[in-house]
């Protein structure tokens, strides 16, 4: 008589129980795993604006060195663009205070941030506005303002924010004070 395999090598395979049961295992884990992933994508991307939010903050600066103030409110050429082209146009290097455009230095790492289209100023070529904006990490643009020129203005600096995921917010007002007590306000992410 002879021995079966299993009785030879003194091994014996896994019941369809065992199987089973650590199939079940493996898909309560990868569950909470995903489920854990998700929660933090929020946060990343909080974390994201953070970071943006110095980017544009240092060009900032790097801008005002160079021109002594920040860019601010201007008639461009007869119109008068969003705030948010003005920024993107001045710190990517063709837009002065004054609303002057020319061939400047770009202000901005463009490898660091995100925008709202693959337009940039043409470097050495003809001044011209681009209508490009600097977008936070849920695709919306940074909101900015300054407007030192208004005799209402009394921040005596700019503000910058993203609207967070939901892209509402309250305008600054007049006085340049951002308003944070709108229920919709309490995602916006304001540079420090």
């Amino acid at each position: 008589m002879g021995a079966s395999l299993s009785q030879l090598t003194g091994r014996r395979g896994f019941t369809l129980l065992e199987i089973l049961t650590a199939m079940a295992v493996i898909v309560i884990i990868m569950t909470m795993l995903a489920m854990g992933v998700g929660g933090l994508l929020p946060l990343s991307k909080s974390k994201q604006a953070h970071t943006d939010l110095v980017h544009v903050q240092q060009a900032l600066e790097a801008y005002r060195i160079k021109f002594g103030e920040y860019p601010k409110k201007v008639s461009v050429g007869g119109s008068t663009p969003s705030m948010e082209v003005i920024l993107f146009n001045a710190l990517a290097g063709s837009l002065a205070p004054n609303g002057t455009l020319g061939n400047y230095p770009t202000m901005m790492d463009r490898t660091a941030l995100e925008f709202s289209n693959s337009s940039f100023p043409v470097v050495g070529g003809s001044p011209s506005l681009v209508a490009n904006q600097i977008l936070d990490p849920w695709g919306n643009p940074f909101v900015y303002r300054y407007d030192p020129d208004d005799s209402s203005w009394e921040n005596f600096n700019y503000v910058l924010f993203s609207a967070g995921p939901d892209a509402a917010f309250t305008d600054v007002d007049s006085k340049g004070q951002a308003s944070e007590a709108a229920a919709y306000n309490d995602d916006n992410i304001y540079a420090e």
